[in-house]
């Protein structure tokens, strides 16, 4: 980045292609800024998430795309003995979900990995749950990343994905720029495609709200699905 985009960031904020590029992979001395905004707008998915889950005491719990862990310790409530375990392709949100949950990680309540879901570094039938919010838009090649989540979940197990509709967020401009954006429809073939039979959807109308300086409706979806 050469002195005149940096002073640029500095005074404007990203353009849309650049936020884009920080929702997909946070880096760099915006990331902090982008994800406490996401955690923002994300705070009411979690506990949809959490109530799709089911959880159960001693369950192990898998989180793809954590951002900055703001959520583990919440979530560490949600059931007694949790085994829960973080998965982030952006070096930068491991160290500091790392540094946010130091008192998880020593008691061996949770493990941070730095992977992409596509390659990921846990052993067959590892975890009971596996869930998602606002990631599966990255996958390009969601069939790969399927394989791996049917590869780690146990029998019985599940994975949740949560995603706002299409209709909700094409109007943003940072959605057109590396997103695959879907309804529930959509999704529902993609996951049948990969042997996932859908178990539950529970759509969530949220408030109106701004992000860069634009207001929209945001509707999202909560998806869970075992393997077929």
């Amino acid at each position: 980045m050469n002195p005149l985009q940096f002073l640029r960031l500095l005074i404007k904020g990203p353009d849309p292609q650049q936020l884009a590029a920080q929702l997909r992979k946070p880096h760099g001395f915006m990331a902090r800024k982008v994800t406490e905004r996401m955690n923002a707008l994300n705070r009411v998915l979690y506990g949809s998430a959490w109530k799709a889950l089911e959880l159960q005491d001693g369950m192990h719990v898998l989180e793809i795309g954590f951002g900055n862990g703001l959520f583990f310790g919440d979530l560490s409530r949600e059931a007694n003995g949790l085994h829960l375990y973080g998965l982030d392709f952006s070096q930068e949100m491991v160290n500091e979900a790392a540094a946010r949950n130091k008192d998880l990680i020593a008691s061996g309540t949770l493990q941070l990995a730095h992977r992409p879901s596509d390659r990921m570094p846990f052993a067959e039938a590892r975890f009971d749950r596996i869930f998602c919010i606002n990631v599966i838009y990255f996958w390009d090649d969601p069939a790969a990343h399927l394989r791996e989540v049917r590869r780690v979940l146990k029998p019985g197990g599940t994975f949740t994905a949560v995603l706002r509709t299409r209709s909700s967020m094409e109007e943003l401009p940072f959605s057109q720029h590396g997103f695959t954006m879907y309804e529930q429809a959509d999704w529902e073939r993609v996951l049948q495609a990969n042997d996932f039979a859908l178990s539950g959807t529970t759509v969530l109308r949220e408030a109106e709200t701004e992000f860069e300086g634009m207001r929209y409706h945001p509707e999202s979806l909560v998806m869970t699905a075992r393997p077929a």
